[in-house]
């Protein structure tokens, strides 16, 4: 009974805590006392990438590899991730739901990291913009307003991005 409440309903039914979102160690130093972490603490803008790195157990981060957005409803409008007036917003409180996670983390959503060129790369995707012969001659692959994500979504050819 119990873990098909697990699995079918671990809110409702009092038991997150016993899923694995919340089955992970916490770090070995962290910033804060993972024991006195509220929930208030965990849909907070200031605390919740602290939290994701440091103690992921305390608010089911877990299977988001130190990657969360800063703000909880960044999903609610995916426009976002891609209007051009809203990628320092967006690269700050919504990495996780716009797919700019740093390389360095690793998280468990479908969507891609990032990769650095590399000389031994024998393939490239497709440039999915028409626009990158302009993009490349004005600096775009080396300009870190575009996360490498975002040159590798769209000009990964070009750019040369494996």
């Amino acid at each position: 009974m119990k873990t098909a409440a697990l699995d079918a309903c671990p809110k409702t039914c009092g038991l997150c805590c016993q899923t694995d979102a919340y089955d992970c160690p916490n770090v070995a130093y962290p910033r804060l006392d993972c024991s006195t972490i509220t929930t208030a603490q965990c849909n907070s803008i200031v605390w919740r990438s602290i939290i994701a790195t440091d103690c992921p157990s305390a608010c089911g981060f877990c299977n988001e590899g130190g990657c969360v957005d800063a703000v909880v409803d960044c999903g609610t409008d995916l426009s976002i991730c891609t209007t051009i007036g809203m990628q320092d917003f967006v690269n700050t409180y919504c990495q996780k739901t716009c797919g700019r996670c740093p390389s360095s983390t690793t998280y468990s959503s479908s969507s891609s990291t990032a990769s650095s060129s590399s000389s031994t790369c024998t393939s490239y995707n497709a440039d999915s913009s028409s626009h990158c012969a302009d993009w490349v001659a004005n600096g775009f692959c080396t300009n870190t307003f575009y996360t490498s994500a975002q040159r590798k979504s769209y000009c990964a050819t070009s750019c040369k991005l494996c």
